[in-house]
């Protein structure tokens, strides 16, 4: 089963990418590249041969001109694991997950910039080497579909801490998971740049239940009997819509660009608003 829906979101997500453009990256480095940005006055120490002589003679002051120059990515894609992925009600949120990172495979290898893929719970569960060849992608799909999430817990420091020994080079990462867990991600986002992609089911956000249930949790698979009521259910709402705020705020004090995604969306309209 996996196999084939690891075909169709290939094929899916290839045809997507490649018939539109998901992002841009090219970046405002200004180097010896190209591509005229803009005229600049000359400043104490600049490159001569820059040097805009007709600019200059017009306005009687030396111009400079500058360059947009298209650099080569380093792009890290981190698929967080844990039970809560294995969960939703049209789609799981794993399934989900694997397409938004087929999307970004695809656009990164597509610019040729290079790819690396990253698992991790609370220890990395796969890691993928930096590539550019596209057919990679033929087997972290079907990879990120079958990895056993049932009975993990993601644990965010632990990752970040990872993360700063693992990928000494500055990178883009993006990170894919539900976010439930608590996050810092202050150190990181000073070395990197950061991209959080949020997969969620709206009914974990928005719950309808009542009456007495047993519920299995899927990071350390125990069962509790739950009586549900409607001061239980507003309670839990508040509580999630207070530790998403948090979340927000943090993204937004440390300069991290973040999108949600639910299980009955399409990834590829919403990756579109954030990597633009």
């Amino acid at each position: 089963m996996s196999s084939q829906v690891a075909r169709e979101i290939l094929v899916k997500t290839r045809r997507k990418v490649f018939s539109q453009n998901l992002g841009n990256n090219a970046t405002a480095f200004v180097g010896n590249g190209v591509d005229f940005s803009e005229l600049r006055e000359y400043h104490f120490g600049d490159d001569v041969r820059k040097i805009n002589w007709k600019a200059t003679a017009r306005q009687m002051h030396p111009y400079i001109n500058l360059f947009t120059e298209e650099r080569e990515l380093n792009v890290v894609v981190c698929f967080m694991v844990g039970g809560s992925i294995y969960f939703g009600f049209q789609r799981i949120k794993q399934e989900v997950m694997s397409e938004v990172l087929a999307l970004l495979g695809y656009s990164v290898l597509k610019n040729s910039d290079r790819l690396s893929t990253l698992f991790f719970s609370d220890k990395e569960e796969y890691f993928r080497k930096p590539t550019k060849n596209i057919s990679a992608l033929n087997e972290i799909i079907p990879e990120a579909l079958e990895l056993e999430s049932l009975g993990k817990k993601v644990d965010y420091q632990t990752f970040s801490d990872h993360i700063l020994h693992r990928v000494k080079q500055k990178s883009i990462l993006f990170i894919i998971g539900d976010f439930f867990e608590e996050v810092d991600f202050s150190l990181l986002s000073a070395r990197h740049e950061l991209y959080a992609i949020m997969i969620r089911d709206r009914f974990e956000e928005n719950p309808v239940l009542l009456g007495e249930l047993d519920l299995i949790d899927p990071s350390t698979d125990t069962v509790s009997d739950v009586d549900f009521s409607e001061g239980l259910l507003k309670e839990f709402r508040e509580e999630i819509e207070k530790k998403d705020q948090k979340l927000y705020e943090h993204f937004l004090a440390h300069d991290i660009r973040h999108t949600k995604i639910y299980t009955d969306e399409d990834p590829f309209l919403k990756l579109n608003s954030v990597v633009r």
